[in-house]
């Protein structure tokens, strides 16, 4: 009785093991901001509207980014020391797909019909169907980490985090085209493509903390500014009247004119801040060592809210509602 009791235990807690976990629904007609929080692996969801958190997903692999896909209700979660890559729909909080990977994704680019899929420890870019088939693995330089489009010149960039360099590929023929230099340990880079620029930020190396984001061209790599942005310029983002640029290193926001690039606006902010994106009028900067979020009025550059999240904020992205 004692043993088919144990036999019995041992298939109960295999299922169990074997089950997808479900989360809290994140309704479709709801405005949200998602959160990665690395530190305690988890991912928070704010309304937008209320900014208010409505709900925290406990995840149980070491997830550093979260994607959103076209639909609007799927989101893609990785990490560059997850063998794995894990797809959810949002509105019922329940796994859709997910599948094997080698180790070490840092960055997914989402086109209408596919994923490119960038490897830093093979150094490549995979273009991938959405349910995760290879189509064809793009051979790049050394230490490719994060990815851009430039559709204006039917082009994806990437950003090498070692060795300073800058990789073109044709989006035709996806082939690398051109190589070219730039800051060292680079981890971001945004496309302004009505000045044809590319705007590449980064840590620096060694002694050496990187207080400049690089402008190159779109058309053939070649630099065109440096632009005093101290310390350690990471993330960026854009409107028609300006370039943001987020510093971790010093805690700083900046606003650029485009053209001009100078400085129309300044701000500190946050404590360690790692990650920004645009959404309707607002800014949102993820305060790492504070654990919130801080939300800035993109007219009057001033903090409006500050939302306590996960442990650990590393990434965000942004869906809006769509109405039933």
């Amino acid at each position: 009785m004692q043993v088919r009791f144990f036999f019995l235990l041992i298939i109960v807690v295999l299922l169990a093991s074997c089950t997808p976990e479900t989360y809290t629904p994140i309704p479709r007609n709801k405005s949200v901001v998602g959160v990665v929080n690395i530190k305690e692996q988890s991912l928070s969801f704010v309304d937008y509207n209320t900014k208010k958190t409505m709900a925290t997903w406990k995840m149980k692999n070491p997830v550093t980014k979260a994607i959103l896909l076209p639909d609007g209700d799927t989101v893609m979660l990785f990490g560059q020391d997850m063998d794995e890559m894990m797809m959810y729909t949002l509105s019922t909080g329940k796994e859709k797909k997910r599948w094997r990977v080698n180790k070490g994704v840092t960055d997914v680019l989402v086109t209408k019909h596919e994923l490119l899929v960038v490897n830093e420890k093979d150094g490549t870019v995979s273009v991938m169907t959405f349910d995760g088939k290879v189509k064809e693995t793009i051979a790049t330089p050394p230490s490719p980490f994060s990815i851009v489009a430039d559709d204006k010149h039917r082009q994806w960039i990437v950003i090498h985090f070692k060795h300073g360099a800058i990789s073109f590929i044709d989006q035709q023929t996806k082939r690398v085209k051109r190589t070219v230099d730039t800051l060292d340990f680079a981890v971001s880079g945004l496309v302004v493509a009505e000045t044809d620029e590319l705007w590449v930020g980064g840590h620096g190396s060694g002694a050496y903390i990187q207080q400049e984001a690089y402008v190159h061209s779109l058309v053939d790599g070649r630099l065109l500014a440096r632009v005093k942005a101290e310390t350690m310029p990471i993330q960026f983002s854009q409107t028609s009247e300006a370039v943001y640029v987020l510093c971790h290193g010093s805690n700083m926001l900046y606003a650029f004119e485009p053209k001009t690039k100078h400085v129309i606006h300044s701000l500190n902010i946050g404590a360690n801040p790692f990650a920004m994106i645009k959404t309707k009028s607002e800014l949102i900067i993820a305060s790492y060592d504070s654990n919130e979020l801080v939300f800035v009025d993109e007219k009057t550059f001033k903090q409006t809210k500050t939302v306590s999240v996960g442990q650990g904020p590393f990434y965000i992205f942004f869906r809006d509602a769509k109405e039933e």
